[in-house]
């Protein structure tokens, strides 16, 4: 969604009105018949921000900030307000104040379109970038703290500008991987689940349907717990089959799934000893048949058959040409 428009900027807040401000910058060389860029008028707000797109240029960009820095204070009702705070939004970033580059940015994504909004989101996803590779935040001009949070506000505010895009489509990916990385494993599913749902044909579907079955099958907390985590990921795994079949197979999903059935075994197995544990041989046996039955061929269907002997129970040894449970 987008703010309001202050009067100070309403001018450059069309993205050919944008545009026009650069050409209005070009001059023509009446000897070359070429359109070349306007002399720089020293003294002048426009020859002032000539002057710090030049310090940039020249990798000076400790003088580019103080002199943006002023010059966007004393020309908010410029018609070049908006550069200028990209310029400004630049020179941070050049002095690795990442989140106050990020604020400069944001006032120029929020106040205009066209070319000069895709550059500055562009740059928000790059201070986005920065945060998540460990870069730290500047307090006060003293303190350096992790910025991980400013990170997934940063993308999250960039696919709400941007959805449908390609732009959108990797602020999700840098959402959905730090929620992976960090633990924060629902999280991470909805994030992947939501890139491949809003980009069926993108350039990272098939990568997120199996992070999103790896979040799943990672969020499974052990045997002593329920194991709805892994039916999902059981569940999402096919889903990968189904949908890219050579790439399932590159990523051998087929012994993913077979790990997971492995654990599902071990899941029933332990049920199976607690019962037995507390004297209940009538829910214990249900148990141990139940897991001849749906996973034959385990390392638990085999311990169930010896305990199911050990109570005086007979049962048929498994085989693992039985169908196992999906």
């Amino acid at each position: 969604m987008r703010y309001a428009l202050p009067a100070m900027v309403l001018s450059c807040a069309t993205a050919p009105a944008q545009e026009e401000q650069y050409r209005e910058r070009d001059v023509l060389d009446p000897e070359t018949d070429a359109w070349v860029d306007a002399p720089v008028q020293p003294g002048t707000p426009q020859g002032e921000l000539d002057e710090a797109r030049s310090l940039l240029a020249q990798g000076k960009s400790a003088a580019a900030l103080r002199l943006l820095k002023k010059w966007t204070a004393a020309n908010p009702d410029h018609d070049r307000y908006l550069e200028g705070m990209f310029l400004l939004g630049e020179s941070y970033f050049e002095e690795r104040d990442f989140y106050k580059a990020y604020q400069s940015y944001d006032v120029v994504v929020q106040n205009t379109g066209g070319e000069l909004f895709y550059k500055a989101l562009r740059r928000e996803m790059d201070v986005a970038r920065a945060f998540l590779s460990g870069q730290k935040r500047i307090l006060w001009r003293i303190f350096r703290i992790p910025a991980y949070d400013d990170c997934v506000k940063i993308v999250g505010r960039v696919w709400e500008q941007v959805p449908g895009t390609r732009m959108g489509e990797e602020s999700l990916k840098h959402k959905a991987d730090y929620h992976f990385e960090n633990g924060d494993l629902d999280l991470a599913q909805d994030g992947y689940v939501k890139i491949s749902r809003e980009y069926p044909n993108g350039r990272y579907t098939q990568a997120a349907m199996l992070r999103a079955a790896e979040a799943a099958e990672a969020a499974f907390p052990g045997v002593k717990h329920d194991d709805r985590a892994l039916v999902d990921a059981n569940e999402r795994y096919r889903h990968v089959q189904d949908a890219y079949p050579d790439f399932a197979r590159r990523e051998n999903v087929d012994e993913r799934l077979e790990s997971i059935r492995q654990k599902r075994a071990e899941k029933d197995y332990a049920v199976a000893q607690w019962y037995e544990k507390v004297k209940q041989t009538g829910a214990a046996e249900f148990y141990y048949k139940r897991l001849l039955r749906d996973y034959p061929g385990t390392l638990a269907s085999t311990q169930a058959l010896g305990r199911l002997r050990a109570l005086g129970v007979e049962a048929a040894t498994p085989t693992t040409q039985e169908t196992p449970q999906q």
